[in-house]
């Protein structure tokens, strides 16, 4: 592991490798937003390492970056953030939306200054409309420690988790939680059950249109997959975000679960974690015997809004320098990065693992976060019997009906003419 990874991965503001910061002409304020994870600590130590006088380098890391950067890049006057780190469901809402600028001349100008690469580009309609650099999926955690220890296999579906979680209950007095997962209200809890729905083989939606269909029998299994994990969650299960379930982890109160990649370096941070070398990696399951792992395909990436007021071209130096192949060496083991230069880790193995096992991309369909959103906002209510499964999600489509047909991917029905006597 190089010492800069080293650096970053357990905290430490050390500046990653950078060769042309000196190269930029421009000056001004730019402001980036983005999610406070390993790999974006690493990238922006990058980016504010090209701060000089003249030019104002400031990169805002929060948990609420989805909503400041939509709020933003909606603005009706300028942006309060001349570029983002977003995730591909993120970048669908805000390209939908027509939020975002076309980068082919910026590429097309610094292609081979930064070498940027093909795959790194994401294009709607030929115009480079983001620039992916690492791409993430949940996988599998688990303490390998424990699982030798009592000769268990590492679970492949759903059913073998819950059965695995049973036998840890009853023999590991170390383990309090013997599952840790993000079942937290909102995008957290909304994304297992997409997860599970298109693992047992549902849909979110009619095949060939915007009409709700996740509220089946598909559906009502997800919720009861959910359901049958919860006697070994924490009991503050609908609070648990990535943070918190990082933290389970790291503290040694969790056995196994499904969380994003991108955590997985931070197992091994010493300052944080009373496991080093003890966690696992393996593909999510998957919810029947033989089928796909139960988790999608994400890039991460930047994009820059229509409404920003900086210099574009200077803004998009500042984000070429963190995106570069000395900086992605220099913290190979924050991400799986898109770049050639990387080198896979064990950190990676959930990811590739889970690719090989069929997980599919996540949606890119513009309505499918309003879809999204209204089950974050109701599952919960399934989760502790305030509601049944099938209610939950038929109150949760009809939400979704009434929002996606305001915008308009749903046809609203004709208005029945009034009789006359």
């Amino acid at each position: 592991m190089a010492s800069a990874a080293l650096g970053l991965a357990f905290g430490l503001l050390v500046a990653p490798a950078h060769a042309k910061c000196t190269d930029i002409k421009g000056n001004g304020d730019i402001n980036i937003v983005g999610n406070a994870f390993p790999v974006l600590q690493h990238i922006s130590v990058a980016m504010e390492a090209c701060k000089r006088r003249g030019l104002s380098v400031a990169v805002k890391m929060t948990p609420e970056a989805r909503q400041e950067t939509e709020r933003a890049f909606g603005s009706g006057g300028v942006s309060a953030f001349d570029a983002a780190v977003v995730s591909m469901g993120s970048y669908s809402v805000l390209r939908s939306k027509g939020q975002l600028q076309s980068m082919t001349d910026l590429v097309a100008k610094y292609r081979a200054r930064y070498n940027i690469e093909e795959r790194m580009l994401v294009k709607f309609n030929g115009e480079v409309m983001a620039i992916a650099f690492m791409q993430n999926a949940q996988s599998l955690y688990y303490r390998k420690d424990i699982f030798d220890k009592h000769g268990l296999s590492v679970p492949t579906t759903y059913a073998e988790m819950v059965a695995t979680a049973a036998i840890i209950k009853a023999r590991e007095p170390s383990i309090e939680f013997p599952i840790a997962q993000t079942f937290a209200k909102g995008f957290d809890v909304g994304t297992e059950f997409a997860n599970l729905l298109v693992g047992n083989g549902g849909r979110f939606f009619k095949v060939g249109t915007a009409e709700a269909a996740f509220n089946d029998a598909n559906g009502v299994q997800a919720i009861a997959v959910m359901r049958s994990m919860l006697p070994f969650m924490t009991p503050n299960v609908l609070a648990s975000n990535s943070d918190d379930v990082m933290n389970q982890f790291q503290q040694g109160k969790a056995a196994m679960g499904v969380l994003w990649a991108s955590r997985a370096a931070r197992m091994d941070d010493p300052t944080a974690s009373k496991v080093v070398g003890k966690i696992a990696f393996a593909p999510a399951p998957a919810v029947v015997a033989g089928g796909k792992s139960a988790t999608h395909l994400w890039w991460d990436g930047v994009v820059m809004p229509k409404n920003m007021a900086s210099d574009r071209d200077t803004v998009f130096q500042v984000l070429m320098e963190a995106l570069s192949e000395d900086v992605t060496r220099s913290g190979n083991d924050t991400a799986i990065w898109i770049r050639s230069a990387y080198r896979p880790t064990r950190f990676a193995t959930g990811v590739l693992e889970s690719i090989a096992a069929g997980a599919p991309i996540w949606p890119t369909e513009p309505f499918f976060g309003l879809a999204h959103s209204e089950v974050g906002k109701i599952l919960p209510e399934a989760l502790v019997g305030r509601l049944t499964p099938k209610a939950a999600l038929d109150a949760a489509a009809a939400a979704y009906t009434r929002s996606a047909t305001e915008q308009g991917f749903i046809k609203a029905p004709a208005a029945t003419a009034a009789s006359h006597p």
